[in-house]
């Protein structure tokens, strides 16, 4: 008799709990404003997916996305108050570095398969080698110039020999015009604008830039110090939930092709290419690759935006990640 108070007492009084828990409000979502650097980039999905599945609403967030012309404006958005956190390219920790109130704080991707070279539909070049002493046309000085001169050191091209880089207008119609015109004999884009190419049967990918390149810190995400400061478990929340819609984006491929179709304008084939090839590139840790921030670091020092002294260690952390099990 005695157990059987005790047991129906303590139900009692967990019934009691469960309803006093129940009758508390509940707790209101963060908002947080975070900045794609570029709208339509297949590294950027899981923001989509994680706000259109709950993922992050699960997590306590309520997420306000802002698309934003390049990490020159991201990083003015930034020192403005404005953004929370971005989803921007690598390159652009060197705005951390000049003091910009930003970290970087995980790694999307550090695979450079994102970027391809593309060639005209009636281009005699048919691969890699065929670019020797070719002009490649790039969006401006910087980057892409960088990865030309990467393929001159990879394939040994002095000289004559070298591949050039010139300077287009990065659009993909100026891209097509350049080559249709003679201007160039191929471009440094994204691989989608390839694949979108060969759809249309005005060019092709010739080869993805990670054919010759190692691995690279392309894309990461950035917290502005102000929220570092303000609430760092609001960054830790969001990265715990960005990596859910990481492997979330991986395991579903129904969904994540269709949002490629609603959110970037892919058709059904290049949706499914890119699910193949570019998804699983997406880094499902976030934590940063020694060899590819190396690979990183060699694009400023030779590009001489950042001095071979400088300290990239202070440029991003690791600290807001979930602890690896």
């Amino acid at each position: 008799m005695g157990f059987e108070v005790s047991r129906r007492f303590a139900l009692t009084a967990l019934a009691a709990s469960f309803a006093v828990l129940g009758s508390e409000p509940a707790r209101a979502a963060v908002t947080l404003r975070v900045a794609k650097a570029v709208a339509q980039s297949p590294g950027y999905l899981p923001l989509d997916i994680g706000m259109k599945y709950g993922i992050f609403a699960a997590h306590g967030l309520a997420v306000e996305e802002l698309d934003l012309a390049g990490g020159a404006k991201v990083a003015q958005a930034i020192a403005a108050g404005s953004v929370d956190l971005a989803l921007s390219a690598g390159p652009d920790m060197a705005f951390t570095a000049k003091g910009a109130p930003q970290i970087a704080v995980a790694s999307i991707s550090s695979s450079p398969a994102f970027i391809g070279i593309t060639v005209g539909e009636q281009s005699p070049i048919r691969n890699v080698g065929g670019l020797k002493g070719k002009k490649i046309g790039v969006a401006s000085q910087g980057l892409a110039t960088w990865l030309v001169d990467e393929l001159n050191k990879a394939k040994g091209w002095t000289g004559s020999d070298r591949a050039t880089p010139v300077v287009i207008s990065g659009s993909p119609t100026a891209n097509l015009a350049a080559m249709e015109a003679g201007e160039v004999d191929a471009t440094i884009n994204g691989v989608v604008e390839g694949w979108r190419l060969e759809e249309r049967k005005q060019g092709r990918l010739l080869l993805e830039v990670a054919d010759y390149l190692g691995p690279f810190q392309l894309y990461v995400m950035f917290a502005s110090t102000a929220l570092v400061q303000r609430d760092p478990a609001a960054i830790r929340r969001f990265l715990a939930a960005w990596l859910e819609s990481v492997a979330y984006t991986q395991s579903h491929e129904a969904e994540t092709t269709q949002a490629m179709r609603d959110v970037l304008g892919y058709s059904p084939a290049i949706a499914g290419r890119c699910y193949d090839e570019i998804i699983p590139k997406l880094s499902s840790d976030g934590r940063f690759d020694p060899k590819a921030l190396a690979g990183l670091f060699a694009s400023f020092t030779d590009l001489k935006i950042l001095p071979p002294t400088a300290d990239l260690s202070k440029l991003y952390t690791e600290q807001f990640l979930p602890r690896a099990i």
